[in-house]
């Protein structure tokens, strides 16, 4: 159904606007340069499910499609916003095509009883390194011009929430092997890693009636950190809609205390193979006493450790079984990328720091099966040491890989008097509040 006519026929006599169907829609999303999750039927049918209205709006040049948003809507106020998440899909230095997309976006919103259309396409502002350095290797920030030029207000980015979606995100670049991932991690990164696979911290996959674990780490993740939990019906909407599509996955780390056992075994076994070699080199007079006695005394700290770690394992076993919940993430895996999207842990079980084991994991699944990118998601605009937040992105920057920093968020007021009013009553309300 054509929704509106090009207003300028003699340079877009070709060119149509007009609602698609998901199908349509889902073939355009998942091929362009630009695809995100965030950009699919899927989400236009979990964003339904909480009151949200979506619409699949495009541009066809000849018949083919060129441009196209799924363009969400809910009613703030007295009208609604509008909302093309991690949008438009559309080639921003075409300026025809875009001149004409956005010209057509602004009246369907107007037309729809919208106040302001906002979007954050899935562009990267910048090539910058893991320090937040640019590369030079590409530079987009004139794209942001471009937006302004259509009348488009950047949103100020200074701290993680002031936009809807992430302006800085932290990713691994799936090139080459996990042996070449791994040289360029950290040396305490390796180390927990190993640390992890000898303590007896393995991963499951888990499926929907994992849910309600998934939703209680969540919570105990949310009391000890102060954010508020989503609950258990979002993640089984979400479920529901990505399932079907293989975009979902919940995977736990889990103590093993068989394989734990197992490998404390292993650690006993070598000292008993080095203290009987010892005694063989002795009785044939080729010891070296004083180097024997220093390794003698290491033995014996080890030994300790291992009775101490065997008696650990004793009581969580009786407490809680031979596999044990540590904690978990839920991935999206949408076309070129894995996104570690949310995660949690049991305050218990922190110690065994558990993500370590599931991102090294996801990052092998990753290369295994073709996948360009691992994103671990967001981390802070401002790489600030004093931020709260600021070891959660140094944890994250312990894998290697760089920063991405995105274009951004921009909002186009259609209904300027109702933006501009809001606007000011959010300015007063923020200041009250100091």
């Amino acid at each position: 159904m054509v929704l509106l006519p090009s207003k300028n026929k003699k340079e877009d006599e070709k060119m149509i606007f007009e609602e698609i169907n998901e199908k349509e829609f889902e073939e355009f999303a998942r091929n362009h340069e630009h695809k995100c999750y965030l950009q699919s039927t899927n989400v236009g049918n979990l964003r339904k499910r909480s009151g949200w209205e979506a619409y699949y709006l495009g541009v066809k040049e000849n018949d083919r499609l060129i441009a196209a948003t799924l363009l969400l809507a809910k009613k703030r106020h007295i009208k609604k916003e509008f909302y093309a998440m991690r949008g438009p899909l559309v080639d921003f230095r075409d300026a025809k095509v875009l001149d004409f997309f956005i010209n057509n976006l602004k009246e369907f919103v107007k037309t729809h009883g919208g106040y302001m259309l906002k979007i954050d396409p899935y562009i990267e502002e910048l090539a910058v390194d893991k320090d937040g350095q640019p590369t030079g290797e590409f530079d987009n920030t004139d794209l942001k011009d471009i937006l302004k030029s259509h009348g488009f207000i950047e949103t100020k980015a200074e701290k993680m929430l002031d936009t809807n979606q992430a302006k800085f995100m932290y990713v691994i670049d799936l090139n080459g092997t996990i042996d070449d991932i791994m040289k360029d991690m950290e040396s305490k990164t390796r180390q927990m890693i190993r640390k992890n696979e000898k303590n007896g911290v393995v991963i499951r996959v888990g499926d929907k009636k994992d849910i309600p674990l998934f939703t209680e780490i969540m919570e105990k993740t949310g009391e000890r950190r102060g954010f508020v939990e989503r609950g258990e019906k979002f993640y089984t909407d979400m479920y529901e809609c990505f399932e079907k599509d293989k975009m979902i996955s919940l995977v736990f780390a889990e103590l093993d205390i068989d394989l734990a056992r197992e490998n404390l075994q292993k650690d006993k076994d070598e000292i008993a193979k080095a203290q009987k070699e010892r005694e063989i080199n002795r009785k044939n007079g080729t010891c070296n006493e004083k180097k024997a006695a220093i390794k003698e005394q290491e033995e014996k700290v080890q030994l300790e450790k291992i009775v101490k770690k065997e008696e650990e394992l004793n009581n969580l076993e009786q407490k809680h079984g031979k596999r044990i919940p540590l904690g978990g993430i839920l991935y999206v895996i949408y076309e070129n990328e894995v996104a570690s999207l949310l995660g949690g842990c049991f305050d218990e079980f922190r110690d065994y720091q558990p993500f370590y084991t599931i991102h090294y994991e996801m990052i092998k699944y990753g290369l295994e099966n073709g996948y360009k990118r691992y994103n671990f998601y967001a981390i802070i605009n401002k790489l600030d040491k004093n931020d709260d937040q600021y070891g959660i992105y140094e944890f994250k920057r312990g894998f290697g890989g760089h920063v991405m920093q995105l274009l951004g968020e921009f909002v186009l007021p259609v209904d300027k008097l109702l933006f501009n009013s809001l606007s000011i009553a959010r300015k007063v309300k923020k200041i009250l509040k100091k």
